[in-house]
């Protein structure tokens, strides 16, 4: 269980802050760029930060309110959540690989996907983990 929270908390905060971060310059100029250079387009921009904010509220939340519902709800919360951070860096990880998206738009400058694919394989474990420990437990925690 412990290390289902460590992993929920870093997903969630990595989402929140990403999202967040989205709103303020230079940060929202490269989110925009980046939209636009993929062939995304700049209509995106709102879906694109509500989602990740969202999601790490929704992961950040079912940690903080977890002795309030019911286990379940709890699991299924994780789950739903961790599968929005997958749904979110696979277009995160298209991004990266458009080779018109400059490097220097991009998190910390790097062209190759390094940094949505590993957020990706957290979730990915995240999921699974979580399904595992819920069959294990049935449900109580």
């Amino acid at each position: 269980m412990k290390s289902l929270k460590i992993r929920t908390w870093i997903l969630g905060i990595f989402m929140f802050l990403f999202g967040a971060l989205k709103l303020i310059d230079p940060f929202n100029g490269w989110f925009h760029t980046q939209l636009i250079t993929s062939g995304i387009g700049d209509f995106a921009f709102p879906f694109g930060v509500g989602t990740e904010i969202t999601t790490g509220l929704i992961l950040l939340l079912a940690l903080i309110f977890k002795d309030k519902m019911p286990a379940r709800r709890f699991f299924v919360f994780i789950i739903f959540g961790s599968c929005l951070v997958v749904t979110t860096l696979i277009v995160a990880v298209y991004v990266h690989l458009q080779p018109n998206v400059p490097a220097a738009v991009l998190p910390l400058g790097i062209k190759p996907p390094v940094i949505p694919l590993s957020v990706m394989i957290l979730a990915v474990a995240n999921i699974f983990y979580t399904i595992k420990l819920y069959k294990t437990t049935s449900g109580a925690v």
